[in-house]
């Protein structure tokens, strides 16, 4: 398989567009536990700088795994990155309103929806 070939591989099955809402949620994590150490007085920079270098490498260990996928037989290593990215993006989401509830936010609505597309995402694979 081409380089070319490589990419437009990629393209066609949109891991990139997984991999960007992926750091979008990661920068919102990150920003939305900011706030709730500030409200809480919880906030410290050991802890910032913790929550910044996961993240880092997080991303890194991410975008290793779409060439990784590449050398898998019959395409079946596109599906374990698309799994792992679906499913690091819920545990995001997940982070993302625990944060909101810290600030004080209701997130019962948020809590409800991400109920049922965790149940749909388990059907889906088993």
């Amino acid at each position: 398989m081409s380089l070319q070939e490589v990419f437009l591989l990629i393209k066609e099955q949109k891991i990139l567009f997984l991999l960007s809402l992926l750091s979008i949620a990661m920068v919102i994590d990150f920003l939305s536990g900011l706030i709730a150490a500030k409200i809480t007085n919880t906030i410290t920079s050991k802890i910032g700088i913790n929550g910044i270098l996961r993240k880092v490498a997080s991303i890194m260990l991410l975008v290793f795994f779409i060439p990784v996928a590449m050398i898998i037989p019959n395409h079946s290593g596109l599906a374990l990155v698309y799994i792992l990215y679906l499913g690091y993006l819920l545990m995001e989401i997940q982070s993302i309103l625990e944060n909101y509830q810290k600030m004080g936010i209701d997130i019962h609505i948020f809590n409800s929806f991400l109920e049922k597309l965790i149940t749909a995402f388990q059907h889906f694979f088993h």
